[in-house]
């Protein structure tokens, strides 16, 4: 089972927390981790949100998990008198290539960008007690190859203000590029930092 006890006191560090310290680096961090351990790794995400919950830090974080989100989109989006879901599910069934443009489209699309970009600014303009400055993504796994990180990123990059975005990602980080998995070369995501760099520097 991964640790993420490392990176809970980082993030529990309050010069790390301070929204200005993102005027050195884009606030945007890549957090990789063994794609084996994904499951588990949604476990110790439970654990991290309870940390910093803790009345030292009253840190309440936001969670997406992409593929879930994404799910819902289908789910409540509608076309032709059934949700877009169960249009897909049937599509699969006449052609798994149509089913996945389909797929690809909806995914990519600007209704799909609304709503992502929607739960945010609504979280994080909504007043609270609690301090909110971290914004936790995962499920990128789950939704390969439809949505990749860095267009992701990419087309979030102006709705990550006051806050930072930290994505965790299955794979690894060598010769400049992400490795999803381990083993496939994702593109250059420039602009991210790579976090676990920042915790273990050496």
């Amino acid at each position: 089972m991964p640790d993420l006890s490392t990176l809970i006191a980082f993030l529990e560090e309050k010069g790390f927390q301070e929204p200005e310290t993102g005027k050195l680096f884009h606030p945007t961090y890549i957090y990789t981790y063994d794609a084996s351990e994904e499951y588990q790794l949604r476990m110790e995400l439970d654990k991290l949100l309870k940390r910093l919950k803790r009345p030292n830090h009253f840190l309440d974080c936001m969670i997406i998990n992409l593929f879930e989100l994404f799910i819902m989109f289908l789910k409540n989006s509608s076309f032709g008198g059934k949700t877009i879901l169960e249009q897909i599910l049937k599509k699969e069934d006449e052609s798994i290539e149509d089913s996945r443009q389909w797929i690809n489209d909806e995914i990519n699309s600007e209704a799909f960008y609304a709503l992502v970009e929607e739960k945010i600014t609504g979280y994080f303009g909504e007043p609270d007690q609690q301090k909110r400055v971290y914004l936790i993504v995962h499920g990128v796994g789950d939704i390969y190859p439809y949505l990749r990180a860095s267009e992701f990123l990419k087309r979030m990059e102006h709705v990550v203000k006051n806050f930072k975005l930290i994505l965790f990602y299955p794979g690894k980080y060598e010769s400049s590029q992400y490795c999803l998995f381990g083993e496939l070369k994702n593109d250059n995501i420039y602009r991210a930092n790579l976090l676990n760099q920042l915790i273990n520097p050496s």
